[in-house]
């Protein structure tokens, strides 16, 4: 999707796509799919660019609350931006948790902590 396109979606349809695009993510590495997986995150992260643009990423916190653990872990990392204390305790609870999404969330902590988090 081009910039174009997500200045001119509606914020609905840009939360949508960033919680499709980060389900796709999911799947894609799921498949070993690099290549789907890269698309994806590409999504997700111009999703999140216009939303930011906008001043409207308190938008995506209700997603914290998904079912999946994949959406909650993007807007999670995300809301360490503009919302630490709603994204930290998710980042923390997947710390936590065996499976695919706890590496990737310390390394989102770690990161941040040390300043190092660089948001798209």
């Amino acid at each position: 999707m081009s910039a174009r396109k997500f200045q001119k979606a509606s914020i609905e349809d840009l939360v949508r796509w960033y919680e499709e695009g980060s389900v796709a993510y999911g799947q894609a590495l799921d498949a070993a799919d690099s290549r789907s997986a890269n698309r994806a995150q590409d999504r997700v992260t111009g999703v999140y660019r216009e939303l930011r643009r906008r001043a409207a990423t308190s938008l995506l916190l209700p997603l914290l609350h998904s079912k999946d653990e994949i959406i909650r872990s993007f807007v999670a990392t995300h809301a360490l931006e503009f919302a630490p204390e709603h994204g930290e305790p998710v980042l923390l609870w997947l710390a936590a948790r065996p499976g695919p999404n706890r590496t990737p969330a310390l390394y989102a902590l770690k990161a941040w902590r040390e300043g190092a988090l660089k948001f798209p």
